[in-house]
């Protein structure tokens, strides 16, 4: 299976009116960063997605589902993994918070 994403990305840029350039810049990134998301060449974070599903006025969903091959399980088990680290973070802030050192 695939994920298209990239091409979603281009072709709602596209319907929109919007180049790579101007994309990149209301995002922070480069031209060159929206073309590898669009070629396929490197798959957007999931933060930087929904950035974009906004600035294209789309649902991130619509960009994460496809009838036409998507590895959602990837995707999940992606965001899993990175809920952990989130949660091992904020667990290990809130004890420095607690307890600061003197």
């Amino acid at each position: 299976m695939e994920i298209h994403i990239g091409e979603k990305i281009k072709e709602y840029r596209e319907k929109a009116g919007v180049s790579q350039k101007k994309l990149g810049m209301s995002l922070g990134l480069s031209d060159k960063a929206i073309s590898a998301y669009e070629s396929g060449r490197t798959l957007p974070p999931l933060e930087t997605l929904n950035r974009i599903a906004v600035e294209l006025k789309r649902p991130l969903s619509f960009f994460l589902s496809d009838s036409n091959n998507i590895r959602l399980d990837e995707r999940l088990e992606s965001i899993e993994n990175t809920l952990k680290k989130l949660t091992k973070e904020i667990n290990k802030l809130k004890k420095e918070l607690r307890y600061p050192e003197e």
